[in-house]
């Protein structure tokens, strides 16, 4: 038996918003160390790269895990994973505000890995079944906004309520917004449906018990099978200069600097939801894909123009942080255009926490390489990669559906 969510014939917009709420305060997971990393280092007496690894924690267990974590949300049932991952996300930041010895609190940002994979993986499957199919597409670019929002969130309000709460106030305040969400998750979605194989039926892979063997083949199965590999690789083009952009754009913006910083996660967020709005009503989320990728692509190139020429480049920031914003909304919302049933969503968007955990992991120390050698048209040209890269699969992507309509 499997367990899975039933799609709604209306949207049901309060559970959309709840989804939409969980996956902030998943993010905020990342965000919460970010705001505070100066903070912590301090107060563990710990070197930057120690608290390095204190923040990429939970986006290296999304690496390894992701695709697993798709994999099991079918048996566990997505409701249920979805509370279980919001209650363990609220006991471990509870146990953070105690700032506990550095060992114990690294331990707790591993765990704190598996409940942001179990909300990432069930929240947005539960959101695409709680839309109707003519709001399906702006839902999802509504929870690619997740990320950008926390971060802003966080960024804007983290450091004044650090100065006037201290750290440990953070991590209680985060602990109770997780309880609160899994309480709403509890109370407004409905209990977990059991569909059962049919008798005489064969056991479906994804039934089989995941040993190592079988899992890796089912890694295998998810990545060669387009419509699930798909919008992860594409996502894998996003984040893979997401958080560089974010990162680097300001230092390079000069006396618009401090603007930028501000403007920029704003500017990205209002491309990831603008996204379901165009894939929904104007272009299909593969042709909008192809647009956005080539969209960065330009403004990258741009970008270093500018730069070369001396010109005023903060304009072509926020054009190009807006079209990044774009790319990754589409390829969220590639998950439901590509794959019908919710399990094969499960497996998508495990898919693509495994890819963008890795192209946050590799994207900002490849664009760091590159800016100290070339400067801005090193930024520049680790844009023209990932747009070219993501191009690449977006085009790829409709030959497999022409191929797959005739």
């Amino acid at each position: 038996m499997v367990q899975v969510p039933t799609p709604t014939p209306s949207t049901h917009w309060p559970r959309v918003a709840v989804l939409w709420l969980s996956g902030i305060l998943a993010a905020m997971q990342f965000a919460k160390i970010a705001v505070a990393f100066v903070e912590l280092q301090n107060h563990y007496a710990a070197t930057a790269a120690s608290m390095g690894w204190v923040l990429s924690t939970v986006g290296m267990v999304g690496l390894l895990l992701g695709v697993t974590m798709g994999l099991l949300a079918p048996r566990i049932g997505y409701r249920r994973l979805l509370v279980g991952g919001l209650g363990l996300g609220a006991l471990l930041a509870l146990s953070q505000s105690f700032l506990l010895p550095l060992p114990w609190f690294w331990a707790s940002r591993v765990l704190e890995g598996a409940s942001h994979l179990a909300v990432v993986v069930a929240a947005p499957t539960l959101m695409a079944a709680s839309a109707a199919p003519q709001h399906r597409a702006i839902a999802m670019g509504l929870w690619s906004t997740f990320v950008g929002v926390a971060f802003a969130i966080t960024g804007a309000a983290g450091l004044p309520f650090i100065d006037r709460f201290g750290l440990a106030a953070l991590f209680q305040v985060h602990a109770l917004g997780l309880a609160v969400v899994a309480v709403a998750v509890a109370l407004l979605l409905p209990a977990d449906v059991l569909r059962q194989r049919a008798p005489g039926a064969p056991t479906q892979w994804h039934l089989m018990p995941l040993h190592l063997q079988a899992l890796l083949r089912q890694h295998v199965h998810i990545y060669t099978r387009w419509t699930t590999a798909l919008p992860g690789l594409c996502f894998l083009g996003y984040t893979g200069m997401a958080v560089a952009l974010l990162t680097f754009l300001p230092q390079q913006g000069g006396a618009d600097r401090v603007w930028l910083a501000a403007t920029l996660p704003l500017t990205g967020v209002a491309g990831t939801f603008c996204a379901g709005w165009v894939a929904q009503y104007w272009l299909s989320p593969l042709r909008l894909t192809r647009w956005a990728f080539v969209s960065v692509g330009v403004s990258g190139l741009a970008w270093g123009v500018g730069l070369w020429a001396g010109w005023w480049v903060a304009p072509v920031a926020l054009v190009l942080m807006f079209a990044a914003g774009l790319a990754g909304g589409s390829s969220f919302a590639l998950i439901p255009f590509l794959n019908e049933e919710p399990a094969q969503q499960a497996r998508a968007n495990g898919a693509v926490a495994q890819m963008g955990n890795l192209g946050a992991t590799l994207g900002p120390p490849c664009f760091a390489l590159a800016i100290s050698g070339l400067g801005g048209s090193g930024l520049a040209l680790c844009v023209l990669l990932c747009a070219s890269f993501g191009l690449s699969l977006s085009l790829w992507g409709t030959a497999q559906q022409r191929r797959g309509a005739a």
